[in-house]
């Protein structure tokens, strides 16, 4: 039996056009699961669902600016906050550990590519091909609602909620956004949830990742606890739905792709991981830059 890839081609779906279409990119969902109607009907009904609780949610959350979870932050915050070093080199150092993507996106991305090649049958990487297209939606995502939810202040720029800025610490950090989900929760965690739907060991392993990634940010002041649990709510909860419900004749037709064109393709997914595992920095820089050129042009 002959061989694409180290991998049997026997295991994968025939496909005499590997090539995606807009077709099949639109209506990827409606055909995630089987050609059963009631299947479809499944799959509507639960992104339907899923989105309707989590629009009620976050309507919830941010009424009367984010009263919810108000109390219980600033709670946390002003005791995390009473314990923190007022050294200026120890939190310095705090906030370099928390931005080493070595330890962060760099090695969750490393799994991946490490559950990819040691587990080459076809329902296991579509599952993860799958779960890494909802890591890319989910950093997406939580930079969408953090621009459009009403502006909810970082704890370290929120003086009157009783935190006491932090020597070593540039009080203008971060201070362009709202903080509300947390990006960097949203990415870490769907990566940590791909990686456990491979294996409970690799995943815990990213879950540790994930926190080193995270924690670091309460205890700075640059988030509140509810930004870091609504941000992983949101990555892992779009890697479950990606998964179990997600478009996986596109993820087939991506995988036979790159079976056809394994060059190509390998390449590109260096590319986008690398800008995964260094929460698409390349891309914020442009972006940040972007309005400043066109102010030179009186745009």
């Amino acid at each position: 039996m002959t061989r694409l890839a180290g991998v049997e081609a026997s295991t994968f779906v025939p496909s005499t056009s590997p090539v995606l279409t807009a077709s099949d990119i639109i209506y990827g969902i409606g055909r995630a699961r089987v050609s059963n109607p009631a299947s479809k009907v499944r799959c509507i009904l639960a992104w339907g669902g899923v989105g309707l609780l989590s629009g009620l949610l976050c309507w919830q959350v941010v009424s009367d600016h984010f009263a919810l979870s108000r109390e219980a932050d600033e709670y946390v915050s002003r005791a995390i906050n009473h314990w923190a070093s007022r050294n200026e080199v120890i939190n310095h150092a705090v906030y370099i550990a928390g931005q080493t993507d070595f330890v962060t996106g760099a090695l969750m991305v490393a799994l991946l590519y490490y559950c990819w090649f040691s587990n080459v049958t076809a329902e296991s990487r579509m599952r993860l091909l799958l779960g890494f297209g909802a890591v890319l939606v989910s950093g997406v995502a939580s930079r969408l609602l953090q621009i459009s939810l009403p502006m909810r202040l970082r704890p370290m720029h929120a003086w009157d909620s009783g935190f006491n800025p932090l020597p070593g610490i540039d009080l203008a950090l971060a201070n362009h956004w709202g903080s509300f989900p947390s990006d960097h929760a949203a990415l870490f965690f769907a990566l940590a949830a791909a990686v456990w739907g491979q294996s409970r060991w690799l995943g815990l392993l990213a879950t540790c990742s994930a926190l080193f990634g995270v924690l670091p940010r309460v205890y700075l002041g640059l988030h509140y606890l509810s930004d870091v649990v609504a941000g992983a709510a949101l990555g892992m909860g779009l890697v479950f739905m990606f998964v179990r419900f997600g478009p996986r004749r596109l993820a087939r037709r991506a995988i036979a792709w790159g079976q056809e064109r394994p060059g190509l393709a390998y390449g590109a997914a260096f590319l986008v991981s690398f800008e995964v595992a260094t929460l698409f920095e390349d891309l914020r820089q442009v972006g940040r830059g972007v309005p400043a050129v066109l102010r030179q042009f009186g745009l």
